[in-house]
């Protein structure tokens, strides 16, 4: 047994050495396949944008710079065969060494066109926000702002064709060009903008469907591009102030719009907040509020403003102040003249109306200048003194301060910082005496004056007590 035993061993080895290498080579192969293979750990793909984005740039290039030369390479091709049609038909009894060499010259100057644009620089990339914004603003400055314009021009196609007639009527009385190769005039678009509709649809589904509010207004604003900045400012110039669909059109540009001068300027108030006032009659009747004679027309208050105040000069701009949305009213306007002399023929509306387009009495007044970044303590609008209060909280008339006072605020303002500059010159009635405010009333009472000292000589007799022996003293010697 023993000797099986240790035989054992010695035939399985003896089986192992005699298998063929072919069914060994089998073996290892399927051990192999069978084996579990591990799983690579995939790198996070976040840590290579950069590098991947990177070789994406350098290969734009490449492909840039190829492009480049083959443009290179056909131009001079090009030149090449130009350089010797022309020298076979110009220099045909020329010498051919002299021929040669004029190919030679041209061959040799327009390879230095050539290093001289290579060594022009390209343009910096620039990011698309940038791009966009130049090409808003050259929009912007092919771009007319409209306004009283009828909204007839969006429920009929008639109005506006002639509304389109019109923003173009002044082409064929152009000065010609001094380019060369000028862009044909054209008016390019028409929007409108700020249009009241009826219903709470979206208002493109409104436009559509033309559901305008005439009860509110009867006008609305619009803009029209054209295809040069000079149409642009040629449009402003001509047809501000024209009339079409029976209303003043209001023409300015978008990008250099027109100033605002209160001296040419008046403010109107007491106007209509709506054109159609039947609906608050009807209101105000039901409720026992009002009754009053209703008028034929409805009232035009845009419209009434351009035909009223144009008798007393030549209107430049007519601005009713509107909500955005509703475009409804709040009744005042400022209306703006060419010149001074039509703002005082219109302070005599004062109190006057004018039906059906403006059935209240007008509040006709000057128009005040904005004071803008007023300096602090000059109690003016504006200043951070007087900003959010009441003429009450600001205790009535706010003089104006001195040239000596805003110097002396200034320096303590560098002394003391900008809460001391900021606080101002004290009136004499703000400063406050130990708890008491001083008041023309109160006299003398609870300020300290300052007190009599002890006896001192030359300052009356002394009350102390050796005063009053010596006194006694005194007064028996003398009995």
């Amino acid at each position: 047994d023993r000797d099986e035993e240790q035989a054992d061993p010695e035939d399985e080895s003896v089986q192992v050495d005699n298998v063929p290498e072919d069914l060994a080579n089998d073996e290892i192969v399927e051990e192999e396949q069978t084996a579990p293979k591990r799983k690579r750990k995939r790198k996070d793909g976040e840590d290579d944008l950069e590098a991947v984005y990177m070789q994406r740039l350098q290969r734009e290039e490449e492909k840039d710079r190829e492009a480049a030369a083959l443009e290179r390479q056909a131009k001079r091709q090009k030149a090449h065969v130009e350089s010797d049609a022309t020298a076979s038909t110009s220099h045909a009894d020329e010498p051919s060494g002299q021929v040669n060499g004029n190919e030679d010259a041209a061959a040799d100057a327009f390879d230095d066109d050539n290093n001289d644009d290579d060594d022009v620089a390209s343009p910096p990339p620039r990011h698309e926000t940038q791009e966009s914004a130049d090409v808003e603003l050259q929009k912007a400055n092919r771009t007319i702002f409209l306004g009283n314009v009828s909204t007839t021009a969006i429920s009929s196609k008639s109005a506006r064709k002639t509304l389109i007639k019109h923003l173009t009527s002044f082409f064929d009385s152009l000065p010609p060009p001094k380019d060369t190769n000028p862009p044909a005039p054209k008016l390019e678009s028409l929007r409108f903008r700020s249009t009241p509709y009826a219903t709470s649809i979206p208002r493109k589904a409104a436009f559509a469907r033309k559901d305008l509010m005439d009860a509110t207004t009867k006008s609305t604003n619009a803009y029209a591009v054209y295809s040069s900045p000079h149409l642009c400012r040629e449009a402003a110039k001509r047809l501000n102030g024209s009339i079409i669909l029976d209303r003043h059109l209001r023409v300015d540009v978008v990008a250099h719009p027109a100033p605002t001068d209160h001296r040419r300027c008046v403010f109107v108030g007491n106007l209509g907040f709506v054109d159609d006032e039947s609906n608050i009659q009807d209101a105000n009747e039901a409720d026992g509020y009002e009754k009053r004679k209703r008028g034929k027309e409805p009232a035009d208050v845009e419209e009434g403003l351009w035909r009223t105040f144009s008798k007393c000069g030549t209107v430049e701009s007519v601005r009713v102040i509107r909500d955005s949305t509703t475009r409804v009213g709040k009744g005042v306007a400022y209306v703006q003249f060419e010149d001074e002399n039509g703002v005082e023929a219109a302070l005599g509306y004062d109190e006057k109306k004018f039906p059906p387009m403006l059935p209240r009495k007008l509040r006709v007044s000057r128009a005040r200048a904005v004071k803008r970044n007023a300096k602090p303590g000059s109690g003016r609008p504006g200043s951070n003194a007087t900003a959010g209060k009441t003429a009450g909280e600001r205790g009535g008339y706010t003089r104006k301060v001195s040239g000596e006072e805003a110097s002396r605020a200034g320096r303590a303002g560098k002394l003391y910082g900008r809460a001391a500059a900021a606080r101002g010159i004290r009136k004499p009635e703000d400063f406050v005496f130990e708890g008491h405010r001083a008041t023309s009333k109160s006299g003398k009472a609870g300020l300290k004056l300052g007190k009599k000292g002890k006896s001192s000589v030359g300052k009356g007799k002394p009350t102390g007590r050796s005063a009053k022996r010596g006194a006694a003293f005194k007064a028996g010697q003398r009995k």
